[in-house]
């Protein structure tokens, strides 16, 4: 891995952020990158769009009356706010199952607003406030549609398991047994690839024809018009990018620093892998390569000013230092 941000505290280099970055066209072929692009690593919830192609195929939406606001939330890392909240219920309500049926666990809401307003209320926090909930519920949702055990859904060997296993490996072109397996932080098995191969994968999206085509569609298009769903109101790099771009670019964050990013006009997926997996790293680099590849205006830059640069700032809130990239593409 080679360093492609660095930190700034004054005038010195303080500390640099190590990592890869690939960029596919529509037929897979890497046209611009950096680093090393044959580093294996998960995905993390970059995937979630990949992990709700049989949901989609399943026929669930239709078969529960689901619209594409429900659908971008099966793709989100929400920040648990009660519109994202209320989403994961209605899938849960849709499918005649509740909370307790969702392995993911508990955790304190991204959203600090959120969780402090329901102490407030005295609620108690479960698994509907995970970031995952619209996952797990989209998970669910294709066990009721198929008739599979709900029960197992989490399990490696469950059909729906196997049915994302096998859809990641043709849109990546990787072999089934090539696919290293882990289990992710809300307990569904989670994919570890090539960075190439996940910047094949996500272009797999733009290519008219490819297989899931319909599904694939489908998914951009509901988190595209619903970015607020995928991430949250504020403070969610995936989500304001999506925002400023009038969803042309759909993006999506994965946890220890992934970020997956479709261009919808000019036909280019990007994926970008942080080595340490601090996440501060995937603004800046990602608006950089959206500039250098022409692929966001002036003014949509602008709009996203915060993230160019972020500020590192002390405990007084005083900026002390910036987070910048810095690193050329490499031009196939």
């Amino acid at each position: 891995m080679k360093p492609f941000v660095r930190v700034t505290r004054g005038a010195v280099d303080e500390s640099w952020h190590a990592g890869a970055i690939a960029v596919a066209n529509p037929e897979g072929e890497i046209v611009a990158s950096y680093g090393d692009l044959d580093f294996f690593t998960f995905a993390r919830s970059s995937c979630k769009p990949i992990q709700a192609i049989p949901v989609v195929e399943s026929g669930a939406l239709e078969a529960f009356g689901l619209d594409e606001s429900h659908l971008a939330l099966m793709c989100a890392s929400h920040s648990s706010e009660p519109m994202h909240v209320e989403k994961a219920n209605e899938i849960l309500q849709s499918i005649g199952l509740g909370p307790e049926h969702l392995v993911c666990g508990v955790h304190v809401p991204h959203s600090r607003e959120a969780y402090e307003d329901l102490l407030r209320r005295g609620g108690t926090l479960t698994a509907i406030h995970n970031n995952c909930s619209g996952k797990h519920a989209g998970m669910l949702a294709y066990c009721r549609a198929t008739g599979t055990d709900p029960s197992s859904y989490a399990e490696l060997d469950h059909p729906l398991q196997q049915a994302i296993l096998r859809t990641l490996s043709e849109l990546a072109g990787v072999p089934v047994d090539d696919i290293r397996v882990g289990v992710d932080g809300c307990g569904v098995p989670v994919h570890a690839i090539p960075l190439r191969a996940w910047a094949r994968a996500f272009a797999s999206f733009l290519r008219p024809g490819a297989p899931h085509a319909a599904a694939m569609k489908r998914i951009l298009s509901a988190m595209g018009r619903h970015p607020e769903l995928v991430g949250g109101s504020r403070d969610r790099f995936d989500t304001d990018l999506m925002r400023a771009t009038q969803g042309r670019i759909v993006a999506k964050g994965g946890a220890e620093g992934f970020l997956a990013a479709m261009d919808t006009r000019l036909g280019l997926a990007m994926v970008v892998k942080v080595l340490d997996g601090n996440a501060r790293a995937i603004p800046p680099v990602a608006l950089k390569v959206l500039t250098d590849l022409g692929a966001i205006s002036a003014a949509e830059r602008d709009s996203l000013h915060a993230y160019v640069e972020p500020a590192v700032l002390n405990t007084q809130g005083r900026e002390v230092g910036r987070i910048m990239a810095d690193f050329s593409l490499h031009r196939a």
